[in-house]
């Protein structure tokens, strides 16, 4: 959530709502803080030119200390993701959504190809309803923010890690667009337990400009609102990763029936 405010300039400013952040429980209250902040980066709930809540604001609805919060924000300024601007109209303000490999903290557990052939599976089962829901739902908002993910791909370049940054921020901001909280926190989980295959999916050049390719299509799709489009879109964006793990792992992920058992 946003809250807009003239700036000393004449110009808005974007503060961004305390109620997106949450109370720490665990030990490592610094990492904690830090990976707060950086999934809502990748999550879309932030962007460029946000304005976080200040250092006291952070401290009371993460119920840490004040020390541990400013030790967090130097750390994201040191990676350039945000600048601490004092004085009365300053603040800690988001000036990159290009989060370094080193904050990233995923747990990154080898899965098993059942595991992830099960996650592929549930991904299909959903992700192509998600996508109409955010054809039927989407506003001219959304379509930009979808739009600005494929630039940010096609500015990544040669860089993959940025490349599967703004890949997954496109299915995070379609979902989003789907207007159906539960629903994207299924997606997400799901996104968790192929983030090894995703990885696969963003090594080369060819790589890169497939997927570009593919979220265009998906993009057009979703603008003209044609659910049948959609489908179409859908099911090739889940058959190119599937495709992919399929080769690795040497197996099928659905098998075929044989003719003898299938019904006359």
């Amino acid at each position: 959530m946003l809250v807009a405010e003239a700036s000393d300039s004449g110009g808005a400013v974007r503060r961004v709502s305390d109620d997106l952040f949450h109370p720490v429980r665990t030990r490592r209250t610094f990492e904690d803080v830090v990976q707060q902040i950086v999934g809502l980066i990748r999550s879309g709930e932030l962007s460029e030119g946000d304005y976080l809540p200040g250092e006291r604001t952070l401290t009371r609805v993460m119920e840490v200390s004040r020390p541990t919060v400013r030790l967090a924000i130097d750390l994201l300024a040191r990676a350039g993701v945000v600048e601490v601007h004092p004085g009365r109209g300053g603040g800690i303000r988001l000036v990159s959504t290009w989060v370094p490999d080193d904050l990233h903290e995923e747990e990154r557990k080898e899965l098993q190809p059942s595991e992830i052939f099960a996650g592929l599976e549930a991904r299909r089962a959903l992700e192509p309803r998600v996508a109409q829901l955010a054809a039927l739902r989407a506003t001219d908002e959304d379509f930009d923010a979808l739009r600005q993910c494929i630039d940010m791909q096609v500015e990544a370049g040669d860089d993959w890690r940025r490349a599967l940054q703004a890949d997954a921020l496109f299915h995070r901001r379609m979902w989003q667009a789907a207007r159906n909280r539960m629903l994207e926190q299924l997606m997400a989980t799901i996104l968790t337990q192929l983030s090894m295959p995703l990885d696969m999916s963003m090594r080369t050049g060819t790589d890169k400009d497939n997927a570009i390719a593919i979220h265009e299509r998906t993009l057009a799709a979703l603008i003209r609102g044609d659910m049948a489009e959609v489908d179409v879109a859908m099911d090739e964006h889940m058959s190119y990763l599937e495709n992919i793990c399929e080769d690795v792992f040497g197996r099928r992920r659905v098998r075929e029936v044989p003719a003898f058992l299938q019904r006359q």
